[in-house]
């Protein structure tokens, strides 16, 4: 989306938040997921006990665990390569890869894990582009790149699994017509493809708010749905890892499915991390399996994939920031005290 500025404001005018019906709609929605989540967890919480989920998580193989760090490790890795897209596409060629690895490691670990990804992910992108010489409103369109790159991801794994493996509606069998997956999965490629030949054949460029900009191509589309469907699997594969020892998991397709369902509904929920509502989408859409095995092997998913990459996260940030808090420091105040005073500015 390459991006230009056509109309200029103040600073102050630009940064004052303006609540709309979308706002409004978008917390009413999410108090209405915590709502349905908290009843859900209430109920599930009268079928299984802490000392059990505990006795599953001491009983996870070893190398399970390590087969899916190494899953969480790829994921995080491929993440990188949203915020390669993005910049490229944008024209910063420029950023080398430790900037782009900063940037998307740190901006992601905080997102998961406290939700509002504008909020929190997104001012850790501001803080570390700006200082590569983005321009503020090329941060906000690489943002908006790593979203629809993620979405592209989540449609096309999606559409493929109701369509290949279609066993996400059996526990609400009596309410829903035999073939829905299929249709609802064909539905999703289709929307897919369709976009992806739009992007090949439009290439008008397009005004959002104040700013001008092009859509990804086809190829660069189709390098979109790579990136996304990647990360989409290795996460969710990591998760899918730890359930291999519970009884009554799904094929690993259908599992990616309702893993993307989660994803999405813990993101509706506006909760930190999808807390709560993830562990409810992945017990209530897997009903034969086993719920103690189930919660072990999220609670073991969320330290491997958001509780420990946070830390890390956290820790580079702080790394980072001291580091620019020291050259400038060194450029107000130079070695040897030689500021240039008012005599010798000229």
């Amino acid at each position: 989306m390459s991006s230009q500025q056509v109309e200029t404001s103040s600073p102050a005018e630009d940064a004052r938040p303006r609540a709309n019906w979308k706002s409004w709609a978008g917390a009413v929605l999410g108090l209405v997921v915590l709502g349905l989540a908290a009843w859900g967890l209430k109920k599930i919480s009268g079928q299984v006990t802490l000392a059990d989920v505990m006795a599953e998580i001491q009983a996870t193989p070893g190398h399970l665990i390590a087969f899916a760090a190494l899953s969480t490790f790829l994921s995080y890795v491929v993440l990188v390569g949203y915020d390669w897209f993005a910049t490229r596409h944008l024209g910063y060629t420029h950023i080398r890869w430790p900037t782009l690895a900063a940037a998307s490691f740190s901006s992601f670990t905080m997102s998961h894990t406290l939700g509002v990804t504008i909020l929190t992910g997104g001012t850790v992108r501001y803080r570390i582009y700006t200082r590569a010489g983005v321009k503020p409103a090329d941060i906000a369109m690489i943002i908006l790149l790593c979203g629809w790159t993620f979405w592209l991801g989540i449609i096309f794994v999606a559409g493929i699994g109701l369509i290949v493996s279609p066993g996400l509606a059996e526990p609400i069998r009596e309410w829903v017509p035999q073939g829905l997956e299929e249709w609802t999965g064909a539905l999703m490629l289709a929307g897919v493809v369709a976009y992806t030949l739009l992007a090949t054949v439009w290439r008008r460029s397009f005004k959002l708010l104040r700013y001008r900009f092009t859509i990804p191509d086809g190829k660069q589309t189709l390098q979109q749905i790579a990136i996304g469907t990647l990360d989409l699997a290795l996460a969710g594969g990591a998760l899918y890892i730890l359930l291999l020892p519970v009884a009554g998991i799904p094929d690993l397709l259908t599992f990616l499915v309702i893993y993307a369902v989660a994803m999405v509904t813990g993101a509706l929920a506006h909760a930190p991390g999808g807390l709560g509502v993830f562990e409810l989408v992945i017990v209530g859409l897997m009903p034969d399996a086993d719920k103690a095995g189930v919660l072990a092997a999220v609670a073991l998913f969320r330290i491997l994939y958001t509780f420990v990459p946070f830390l890390l996260g956290a820790a580079l940030l702080a790394v980072m920031e001291a580091r620019a808090f020291r050259a400038a420091r060194a450029i107000a105040d130079p070695p040897g005290g030689a500021q240039a005073s008012p005599a010798n500015r000229h």
